[in-house]
């Protein structure tokens, strides 16, 4: 009986983690197959201390995988210097920026619409995942 459980648990944490999109066609076909928004992640994951602290704290928290597995698609847009991404990944990535990210802020924290349109701008002030999925909620009960 153990082995059945941990089998689920395992196969459940890893479903929910793969839930992070790093390729925004993907992400952007499966909100608009699934009506739910798009969480849209603007980071430096080598260089950038709040971005790695998001990462941390409240995406590889499995509190807020599970809640992003049942109420938005989470794409990932990453600006690393030292890890090297595919040439498509990086293209994509400054279309992205240009569009969702002028300023080219890190953490930014975009949630869209699944036709692309900016629903909202969220803050990222080293909310742990309990605060963090408490801001996200207030988004949708608007």
């Amino acid at each position: 009986m153990h082995f059945i459980f941990y089998t689920l648990f395992a196969f459940g944490s890893i479903t929910a983690a793969a839930q992070i999109h790093d390729n925004a066609e993907e992400a952007f076909a499966s909100s608009r197959a699934t009506q739910k928004p798009v969480l849209l992640i603007f980071s430096g994951s080598d260089w950038c201390a709040p971005c790695i602290r998001f990462q941390k704290t409240v995406l590889s928290d499995e509190q807020f995988q599970l809640y992003a597995s049942d109420h938005l698609i989470v794409l990932k847009a990453d600006f690393p210097q030292r890890k090297k991404l595919t040439q498509a990944i990086e293209e994509q990535n400054e279309q992205l920026a240009e569009k969702y990210n002028p300023k080219g802020l890190f953490p930014h924290i975009v949630l869209l619409s699944s036709d692309q349109s900016v629903l909202s701008t969220l803050p990222y002030k080293n909310q742990n995942t309990a605060q963090f999925i408490s801001m996200l909620s207030n988004h949708f009960a608007e």
